[in-house]
């Protein structure tokens, strides 16, 4: 395919999209839509939802990509511009081009798309000036001509909007067609400039009557719903108080709004004779929507072109402003090349939360070698995030973005699956050790030798020897006769053995220092495997009791005793 398979439980382990639901603990996530997602535009955003779904598997688009990113990390000037000023000016286009084609569309909207599409020439000029300066034939090939088709295509559209929208009328809120088209639309609006001449007067009158300074003080105001109104701020108001003949509309923030009896009274005249325009002007507003209408599919090209450039700036941005140090552009590898190496990667979202010093790790997965890591060590030591790690830098690579770390050389996967945590499952009546029973059949049924494959502390959920049992048959499979890369993070020190008969299976571990008084986390991947659990140091940082503490130590010596005298009674009977 030309899509990356993620199945349901990658999406969900690696956090690439936020957490579904309501409440501050949804919106509060971190995931990787959030951490990429500096778009501008609401179909930028769209876009980037969709290419997180499906990372691509064809190496020339990845490439075409991020070369483009490239170019935008490198051109600051280019990349602030668009960021920072030209993509804030388009609305939702897609939007848009849909309720032209279904022809239900205001002209406030037609407006809107009116006013963006002055931003194309600007747009273009800035894109032609850096595909030359930079000598990059993409940005011009897939932005800059497009653009320029497309204004061509618009030039009508711009010329029916010019000569038919009333601007100056727009200017003061209200969408109306001019009234030079129509005998009776010219009538009535010389009876609203009457009638604004008039509540104009009525201001001046007002003002001397309070004491205030007319457009100063006292402005005269209108409103689409209210029409003409007075407002002073609220630190003129006491000169409104006991003064008849005024009546308040309202009290806000930004003052009081309210009217006399003349100003009411020709506010009457007003609002009926604009209500007789927008009547009087229903029918040319429908043949302007009907042309308008023929316009919806260049629209629709410009929502794309616009979306994607939206996305690679985004892109760019992230990758240029990211919390710990800026992100850098892989190295890829046509598929089948077998090699995931990375010097200094970090977990990019672990890292985003800011607070957090994160202690960045190497990974080279080479196929023949080392193409199965087995990851053992203390919980709450990092293999997890480790892990999880190295998925979520593969995908950000083939989506197009730069990743979290100081190198990478990166082999095109054909898929990403996971098996960690026990996830939701629960909520639908699966057990835990179920839940890990159909994510690993869904991985050795899908995995190719072109996959990579994370999987995360399996067998927790049923007894220790039937959990150990299945753990190494599932990574032997992947290892010996999938041949996928494979991240393994386990509790079970005796996986570690797998490595003497599969040749491909490599043991690190993550470090922790014990002293009598005290134990760290090191948060250290390194080569080699782990001499120990910890699980009782752990225990102690999470401050459980001491008595329970020591009564752990007791049972645990005794049990190593026991096994030992075991061991010494099978030596000695062979």
């Amino acid at each position: 395919g030309q899509f990356v398979r993620l199945n349901s439980a990658a999406i969900q382990a690696l956090a690439v999209l936020p957490v579904d639901g309501e409440g501050p603990k949804a919106a509060s996530e971190p995931s990787l839509l959030r951490l990429l997602n500096r778009c501008r535009t609401v179909g930028g955003q769209r876009m980037l939802s969709q290419w997180l779904r499906q990372p691509l598997c064809d190496l020339n688009r990845i490439e075409e990509r991020l070369d483009l990113v490239s170019l935008l990390v490198d051109d600051w000037e280019l990349r602030q511009s668009l960021h920072e000023q030209m993509l804030r000016q388009f609305p939702d286009l897609l939007r848009l081009s849909r309720k032209l084609h279904k022809q239900r569309i205001s002209l406030q909207e037609l407006y809107k798309m009116y006013q963006c599409l002055q931003v194309l020439p600007k747009l273009r000029e800035a894109l032609t000036k850096a595909s030359e300066s930079h000598k990059s034939p993409l940005l011009s090939a897939i932005f800059a001509t497009p653009i320029k088709a497309l204004e061509a295509d618009f030039s009508k559209f711009l010329e029916m909007v010019e000569t038919t929208l009333d601007f100056e009328a727009i200017e003061q809120g209200d969408y109306l067609v001019k009234p030079e088209f129509d005998d009776e639309l010219k009538a009535l609006h010389e009876e609203l400039e009457k009638v604004k001449s008039e509540c104009e007067g009525y201001l001046r009158k007002a003002a001397k009557d309070l004491g205030l300074e007319a457009a100063k003080t006292i402005k005269l105001e209108t409103s689409r719903d209210l029409g003409y109104y007075f407002r002073v701020t609220r630190k003129e108001e006491p000169a409104l108080r006991s003064r008849k003949g005024y009546t308040t509309i309202d009290t806000k923030q930004n003052g009081v709004r309210f009217r006399n009896g003349p100003l009411t009274e020709a506010n009457e005249r007003f609002l009926a004779s604009r209500k007789a325009y927008d009547q009087a002007q229903e029918g040319i507003t429908k043949m302007i929507v009907e042309i308008a209408a023929g316009y919806w599919e260049p629209l629709q090209q410009l929502s794309e072109i616009i979306s994607h450039l939206d996305v690679l700036v985004g892109f760019a941005v992230a990758a240029v402003s990211a919390t710990g140090k800026p992100f850098v552009r892989p190295s890829m590898r046509p598929k089948g090349s077998g090699v995931i190496q990375m010097t200094a990667l970090r977990h990019p979202l672990v890292e985003a939360q800011g607070d957090v010093l994160f202690i960045p790790n190497d990974v080279d997965i080479r196929k023949g070698s080392s193409s199965c890591y087995i990851i053992t060590g203390p919980n709450m030591g990092g293999k997890s995030t480790y892990i999880r790690s190295v998925a979520l830098a593969v995908l950000m690579a083939q989506v197009g973005s730069f990743v979290p770390c100081d190198s990478a050389e990166l082999t095109v996967v054909d898929a990403v699956l996971t098996r960690i945590g026990a996830g939701d499952q629960q909520l639908k009546g699966v057990s835990t050790f179920m839940a890990e029973m159909l994510e690993s059949a869904h991985i050795l049924r899908n995995a190719t030798s072109d996959s990579l494959v994370v999987i995360d502390e399996l067998g927790r959920g049923t007894s220790t020897y039937d959990g150990y049992g299945l753990a190494w048959a599932i990574s032997e499979q992947l290892a010996k006769e999938v041949d996928a890369f494979c991240l393994f993070a386990t509790h079970f020190h005796e996986l570690t053995e797998l490595a003497a008969e599969v040749p491909c299976v490599h043991n690190v571990h993550v470090t922790a220092e014990v002293s009598e008084d005290s134990f760290i986390l090191l948060y250290k991947v390194k080569p080699g495997v782990c001499s120990q659990s910890f699980g009782i140091e752990v225990a102690k940082l999470a401050h459980f009791p001491e008595h329970v503490l020591k009564e752990a130590r007791q049972v645990l010596s005794q049990y190593e005793a026991a096994t030992e005298k075991m061991e010494e009674e099978t030596k000695m009977e062979h």
